[in-house]
């Protein structure tokens, strides 16, 4: 059935994974305890990055027959970002879509992506990502892996973001990969790659465990992440970094960035690089985050006004929030509202399930009002607000600001009116870098002049090229689970005879 911005079977919802079969369990270290004693000397691929680019090429590659493989990770858990995300993986035209009896292709997806990055997307990559993501959705889906939803969100008047179980996808992966006897090393960093011009052989420094030592391979894959924890290296690309938070795996900071520059490829796209909107605020992790104006909300800046279209990109929200006077905004919804969120984004649960006098995330009263003078909002503008949005709502007269749909052209704006009202004061995080090395539509590393640097590949966050000037939501971990796969079939052609 048709829900506004969702459609959910819940015979396919899943059991959430528990955190600590990823996050810390014995199974995890089990998998790799016997790996890690001893480092091989020569390996055919090596990748560089446990998130879901490294373990989705490492479970690609050994399934076409690439036979030595290690994967190494610089922080001592696995998973990196993709196991901190929301799970919101967009692909079109799937079998879920279609038992929802959702109309989608990959030509629409494309055309939504291209439109939503202004066009200054690598077209040969976006069609890949629409081609490989659909494969590897396939992939996931055949092996009993499915998501709890479907969510349309800012960029697409599509439902195509599928919500998945982010930690049962990298334990999933996890365990495809120990099963093909791929060789998994935590606490293992790499530090430079040396090509030699007369050998397909390249060698790696990686440090472990205290020591130096060289690894030779035929293929390398930079599957490291973006470069958000440092601050150094983000503060090159965005101005004002002081009301922004930033929420990505510890291990995010542009290692692999700074080898592949050492290689002489480039980096691309870091004009792009925009701050999320919708975290609560002092979020602790990034699943302190919503996007409940994409289910109705409507944000607000302290003086009670709206500033904004809620249906645009949460990137594009975040920049503008942040020009607020003191970069202060706060998103305003019902009672209807939050029960439709909790149907429609499983992974906000814990935003919106039990709330109570105490919740210091959100304010809320039977009257807008008080809910707004709770929070610090002034309450007598944003109760006319409200009241005056209601009443275009009602008689279906242009709002100001240009909203005219719920998110991305799908979706009728709705009525915020069932007692008890909330309002939550909102802030922008940086995600991800959403920028990287430049590549072909194989995850080739390229020269600054262009030309392939051979026997490099690059997947993941640490790409550049897909998402044009603006992020299309469900996309970041999209793109890992899709160009990963990419990157083991190309590996895998490299390698063989």
């Amino acid at each position: 059935m048709l829900r506004r911005t969702v459609l959910a079977l819940p015979s396919l919802f899943l059991s959430p994974t528990p955190a600590d079969r990823v996050l810390s369990s014995a199974d995890a270290s089990e998998f790799v305890k016997k790996e890690t004693s001893q480092l091989p000397g020569e390996v055919e691929l090596l990748i560089i990055g446990s998130g879901a680019a490294g373990l989705s090429c490492a479970v690609r590659a050994a399934e076409l027959g690439v036979k030595s493989i290690l994967l190494v990770e610089k922080e001592p858990l696995i998973g990196g970002s993709s196991k901190m995300c929301g799970g919101h993986f967009s692909v079109a035209d799937t079998e879920y879509q279609r038992l929802n009896h959702v109309k989608d292709s990959p030509e629409l997806f494309y055309r939504d992506l291209v439109q939503a990055g202004g066009g200054k997307n690598d077209p040969s990559l976006v069609q890949k990502f629409v081609e490989a993501g659909r494969a590897q959705f396939d992939f996931l889906y055949k092996n009993n892996i499915k998501p709890m939803s479907l969510w349309a969100s800012g960029g697409s008047d599509i439902p195509r973001g599928h919500v998945f179980n982010p930690q049962e996808i990298v334990f999933f992966l996890l365990d495809k990969a120990r099963k093909a006897n791929v060789r998994i090393a935590p606490s293992a960093r790499a530090v430079r790659i040396e090509l030699n011009p007369a050998s397909q052989v390249m060698e790696v420094t990686l440090e472990h465990l205290g020591q130096r030592l060289k690894l030779k391979t035929a293929v390398t894959v930079l599957a490291s992440g973006g470069f958000a924890n440092n601050r150094t290296m983000l503060h090159e690309y965005l101005n004002d970094l002081e009301n922004i938070q930033v929420f990505s795996g510890n291990g995010n900071t542009g290692d692999g960035h700074k080898i592949g520059l050492e290689l002489d490829g480039q980096l691309i796209d870091t004009e792009f690089i925009k701050p999320s909107y919708g975290f609560i605020k002092n979020a602790a992790d990034p699943n302190d985050f919503t996007m409940i104006f994409y289910g109705g909300a409507v944000i607000l800046n302290q003086d009670g006004q709206r500033f904004v279209n809620e249906s645009i990109s949460y990137k594009d929200i975040g920049l503008i929030a942040l020009q607020q006077t003191n970069g202060r905004s706060f998103i305003v919804f019902d009672e209807n509202i939050r029960l439709r969120q909790l149907e429609s984004r499983p992974p906000e649960a814990k935003l919106w399930e039990n709330l109570n006098k105490h919740s210091s995330h959100v304010f809320f009263s039977d009257t807008v009002a008080e809910a707004a003078r709770r929070a610090g909002l002034h309450p007598i503008n944003t109760e006319k607000t409200i009241r005056d949005y209601n009443e275009m709502v009602e008689k279906g007269e242009g709002l100001p600001f240009g909203r005219k749909s719920l998110s991305g052209g799908f979706g009728k704006p709705v009525k915020i009116e069932r007692p008890p009202f909330y309002v939550m004061p909102a802030s922008s995080g940086i995600m991800g870098t959403y920028c990287g090395l430049k590549v072909n539509d194989k995850t080739q590393l390229l020269r600054s002049d262009g030309q392939i640097i051979p026997n490099v590949l690059a997947a993941g966050e640490i790409m550049g090229g897909v998402h044009g000037e603006n992020f299309t939501p469900g996309c970041g971990f999209g793109k890992a689970l899709a160009f990963g796969r990419v990157a083991g079939e190309t590996a895998y052609s490299l390698i063989q005879p």
